[in-house]
């Protein structure tokens, strides 16, 4: 029987140190509230999830004390550790490894409107592949999952155009089979968050939504 954990990467919302860009159009306040909103909706998305442990990932270590009030029960909190995101991603996979987990999903905290199944079908894929990966519109991936902790697959530069496409190809090198599930979107720039308006459901992303709302009519 497999052991599963599905970890979300997350940063708190501090103006001027989450969603730069976005922030150009809209100032950094307004997309440091942004980013809280989609982070807040997404915890709640998977609270109640039942078919695998939950562990929250967050940045800096000196905002426990912010991801302690609220982050909703269940969910362990975990300082991210690392000098840059790649090493910090290797570094969850190489955690949850060792703890025994053999199917570990990491989502970020930036595409508010990925479907659940989304979830699920991560799962599903590394019952077949030791790779799962969920292409974003920018050429990375909004999530990926891996059977055992890869340090290699994470020896790349990270957060440009070429990510994804860099990624299968390590895979391959390292003789990885890999499994591309359903591509979506996540939110870097303005363009991406007009784009995800349309999306936002009442019932999964309330938070996002009325923001979203509130800032387009000021």
């Amino acid at each position: 029987m497999s052991r599963r954990i599905l970890a979300l990467f997350a940063k708190a919302p501090v103006p001027g140190q989450v969603k730069t860009r976005l922030a150009t159009e809209i100032s950094l306040e307004s997309a440091a509230a942004l980013y809280e909103a989609m982070l807040l909706d997404i915890l709640d998305q998977h609270a109640a999830e039942r078919d695998c442990a939950r562990a929250l990932w967050f940045a800096p270590a000196e905002a426990r004390d912010w991801f302690e009030r609220v982050a909703p029960a269940g969910y362990r909190l975990l300082a991210q550790s690392g000098a840059g995101l790649a090493e910090r991603m290797a570094a969850v996979f190489r955690f949850h490894g060792d703890e025994g987990f053999d199917r570990i999903v990491l989502r970020g905290t930036d595409s508010p409107t990925l479907p659940l199944e989304r979830i699920d079908e991560a799962f599903a894929a590394l019952e077949r592949a030791e790779l799962a990966l969920c292409p974003d519109r920018d050429g990375g991936y909004n999530l990926i999952g891996l059977r055992a902790a890869c340090d290699g697959l994470f020896a790349l530069e990270l957060s440009h155009a070429g990510v994804l496409s860099q990624t299968l190809a390590r895979a391959r090198a390292l003789g990885l089979r890999s499994e591309l599930l359903p591509a979506h979107h996540d939110v870097d720039t303005h363009a991406d968050w007009l784009r995800l308006i349309p999306d936002l459901d009442p019932r999964l992303t309330p938070r996002t939504l009325q923001l979203s709302r509130n800032l387009l009519h000021r």
